[in-house]
């Protein structure tokens, strides 16, 4: 089931793919998604614990395809079977995390996240890694039936995220940001700046949240702000903020795992959402946050707001919130937050 063997230029290609897709990251072995041979020989030749972090978009496809065989978009297709084949040629464990959690926190899919565990892992261990060879080159465009998922649930239980401190900061941060994206006739660099006064008065500061504002402020191409962001629907705003929220959290949650590796671990990260890609590209390694804003904010005005805002509010200046607050009293007091800037929210979209 496990043999994987490649033919005539096959591994080269399936090299040049994985490095065009840009689709798995470590701030290490493969800092802007793309591996050398080096970096993965070394990843193979030193008995490394390699574990890959999922995203839901890659962890999707590849329970539908364990349920039905194939997907409608071949080239989808052909791309989530490029990825589990990259994972075994790596011998790496591939786990969907936390995006589990996504589907029966968000209320956005038909299936629940123990229907899709159970597909994903009969993907990963009862389908053939040739065959998923075979499908990422084309040869074949199906799961023969024999290897389908063919099980239920009949009793499962939801996965609930209700106090989970890292998401609902996230997501506080993200309705503050969606608040100035719809405040009209500031200048991006003044909205940054706002935020980041609120945030860092308020919450415990995140690189991916930083790099994500100041980007979706200075409209960065291929960058895109939370869905609806701007709809006179609450509800369709507050799903987009729900689900940016969610982005956000696969990547600092995978940011925790990989600076606290030991030597023997190497914890990746795999999506193919274009703005997580920017995001985690324009945070890793240690210090390319800074840069990155700096890119983004040139002028020598608006150079000279943020030296004002590092003096006043970071580094030495920190003054961090919850401090020697017990985890709960942290949970209570972020739900506040967040349902008061939930109503400032709301009180936008009526009043649009």
């Amino acid at each position: 089931m496990s043999v994987l063997y490649f033919e005539d230029n096959e591994l080269d290609d399936m090299y040049h793919a994985i490095n065009d897709l840009q689709i798995c990251f470590h701030p290490i072995y493969a800092p802007e998604g793309k591996f050398t041979v080096k970096s993965t020989f070394e990843l193979q030749a030193y008995d490394k614990d390699v574990t890959i972090i999922a995203d839901k978009n890659l962890v999707s496809p590849i329970c539908e395809i364990a349920k039905n065989g194939t997907l409608i978009d071949k080239y989808r297709l052909q791309k989530a079977a490029l990825f589990v084949t990259w994972t075994k040629y790596l011998n790496a464990r591939l786990t969907c995390g936390i995006g589990l959690l996504e589907n029966d926190t968000a209320g956005l899919s038909t299936a629940t996240g123990e229907e899709n565990r159970l597909q994903f892992l009969h993907a990963l261990d009862n389908i053939p890694a040739m065959i998923w060879k075979d499908i990422a080159f084309g040869y074949r465009d199906a799961v023969p039936d024999a290897f389908l998922y063919k099980g239920a649930v009949y009793n499962h239980h939801d996965f609930i995220l209700d106090d989970n401190l890292l998401f609902l900061s996230n997501e506080a941060a993200i309705v503050k940001i969606v608040e100035f994206i719809r405040t009209p006739y500031m200048q991006s660099i003044d909205k940054f700046i706002g935020f980041m006064n609120w945030y860092t008065d308020h919450l415990d500061i995140s690189e991916s949240i930083m790099v994500y504002a100041a980007m979706v402020f200075a409209n960065i191409p291929n960058v895109s702000p939370p869905k609806k962001a701007q709809s006179k629907s609450f509800d369709e705003v507050q799903k987009g903020v729900k689900n940016q929220a969610w982005d956000i959290t696969y990547i600092t949650t995978w940011s925790m795992l990989y600076y606290n590796e030991t030597q023997g671990a190497c914890n990746m990260f795999a999506t193919d959402d274009t703005t997580q890609k920017i995001i985690i590209v324009n945070v890793i390694p240690t210090g390319q946050c800074a840069n990155a804003i700096d890119a983004i904010f040139t002028t020598k005005a608006q150079r000279k707001k943020l030296k004002e805002l590092a003096d006043t509010k970071l580094g030495a200046a920190r003054i961090r919130p919850f401090s020697e607050m017990k985890e709960d009293k942290k949970v209570s007091a972020v739900k506040v937050l967040l349902d008061y800037e939930y109503e400032v929210l709301r009180k936008m979209c009526v009043d649009n």
